[in-house]
């Protein structure tokens, strides 16, 4: 569904990426194991069309995607969606958590009116373990471990063909952690979708994931699991 072909991807003089190559198939949990630091975000960053890849080429679903002659097609990079490490980064601090779904819905035109939006929330809110009464709240007024969850709602209204999640619930307690990746698991396993999971966590990615990748020296080796 994903792969990636001999990716780089340099700051200045420091090489992040050297010759990257891996794949994400259909329904599978992938996991981006390495240290901080080492360059994991930077390759979530060009799936997700925020940085060009300097060589290399993209392809979903077996269409380009991405290279360094080839602009993001933005169209269809709506299909991988990111959770971030720090969930409150993607709310705003000033609007109440439905006015936020209601905007995305609107903009992205992924309801014909109002009822039949309320519907789509409603269903990815129950995805999501999560009850409607919450969006009546400002973002600081609800627990990191709910946010977290709002967070990936909000990614899961694009109906995404990847969700990555960034080191997205390292800030959370480890029972929080293993109820919030079993939900996103079986959503987006529902749909034949799938994961990215990025971690500097061995033991969470070995228990998780399908497929492993460790990221050395600015290399993706994959690891036999």
């Amino acid at each position: 569904m994903i792969r990636a072909e001999k990716l780089k991807k340099s700051f200045g003089t420091a090489a992040v990426l050297d010759e990257a190559s891996f794949e994400i198939p259909d329904g599978e949990i992938v996991g981006i194991y390495g240290k901080s630091g080492i360059g994991k975000s930077t390759l979530a960053k060009i799936l997700c069309g925020v940085y060009p890849p300097q060589s290399g080429r993209v392809y979903l679903d077996g269409e380009l995607l991405c290279s360094p002659d080839t602009a993001y097609d933005r169209k269809r990079g709506l299909r991988i969606q990111m959770v971030y490490q720090q969930p409150y980064s993607s709310l705003d601090p000033n609007q109440k958590l439905c006015d936020g779904f209601y905007e995305l819905i609107r903009y992205h035109r992924f309801a014909a009116d109002r009822k039949s939006a309320d519907h789509k929330i409603d269903a990815i809110l129950h995805e999501v373990g999560l009850e409607r009464s919450i969006l009546n709240h400002l973002p600081y007024q609800i627990s990191g471990g709910e946010a977290q969850r709002i967070a990936i709602a909000r990614c899961l209204l694009f109906e995404p063909r990847l969700l990555i999640l960034d080191e997205a619930t390292s800030m959370l307690d480890v029972s929080t952690q293993a109820n919030v990746l079993a939900m996103v698991k079986k959503a987006m396993q529902k749909n034949n979708s799938s994961v990215m999971l990025i971690s500097h966590d061995e033991e969470l990615v070995s228990f998780l994931c399908n497929r492993i990748y460790v990221f050395d020296n600015k290399k993706l080796e994959e690891k036999t699991i």
